[in-house]
């Protein structure tokens, strides 16, 4: 089930045999239970699931919060499993980016500084110019010298979408980034996501409980009891 879209490129995310199990009294939890899965560049991916469906734990995976107990993910080439956490921090910088459903912005910093923050943390230069160029990208160039208060909810989700392609990120990770929104500005999200993978050539991956928007991804991954049960190829225009 592991079909690629006709667009995409080079392979950012290849998983085999992932399993997660935790333990809850006598009980073991497999949250995730032996997931093959590759994610390319130039392609959008959503995964969709009900609760308790392994949707969480398999992004944190994909996102090197954590660690399966076993199986193979190698991220941009290299393998991942087993690695510490300080070389987790490594392969995280630069390579992923990521969109939450609360937008995790600072109010007393402006739009141009929030976008700007993972740089900080980079220890890269700020290049003033690069920043209104990302935010062009999200149609904010001219909310960046705002406060976050001064936004409504989908400018704000922009900014975080702006603040995750700052550091030129390979692979953007969106966790049910629409869930704060209403229907104009969730669709609006998405239809941004699909220009950026055209236009940047991405690889991103969200995570969504609605099935109209999942079904405007390239790819639409069902998850259930922690195993892949359902794949779609959408031939999106």
């Amino acid at each position: 089930m592991n079909n690629k879209n006709p667009g995409s490129d080079k392979a950012i995310v290849v998983a085999r045999g992932l399993k997660k199990h935790y333990r809850r009294g006598i009980e073991t939890i497999k949250a995730l239970d032996g997931v093959d899965l590759e994610i390319h560049a130039g392609e959008m991916v959503s995964i969709l699931g009900p609760s308790g469906s392994g949707k969480t734990t398999l992004i944190n995976l994909l996102s090197c919060l954590d660690a399966p107990d076993a199986g193979e993910l190698q991220i941009d080439g290299r393998s991942v499993a087993g690695l510490a956490e300080e070389d987790l921090v490594k392969v995280r910088q630069g390579i992923l980016g990521y969109v939450f459903q609360k937008f995790h912005l600072l109010p007393t910093l402006t739009v141009a500084e929030n976008v700007e923050l993972p740089l900080m943390f980079l220890q890269r230069p700020v290049d003033r110019e690069k920043t209104l160029g990302v935010l062009r990208m999200v149609d904010l160039e001219n909310r960046a010298g705002h406060l976050p208060r001064e936004l409504s909810g989908g400018q704000m989700q922009r900014v975080a979408i702006a603040r995750a392609l700052i550091a030129d990120s390979k692979l953007i990770i969106a966790d049910e980034p629409t869930g704060n929104l209403d229907k104009g500005n969730g669709e609006a999200v998405f239809a941004l996501f699909r220009r950026l993978v055209l236009e940047k050539n991405l690889a991103i991956i969200v995570t969504t409980h609605n099935l109209a928007l999942g079904a405007l991804a390239d790819r639409v991954i069902t998850l259930e009891d922690g195993r892949i049960i359902d794949e779609r190829v959408n031939r999106l225009v």
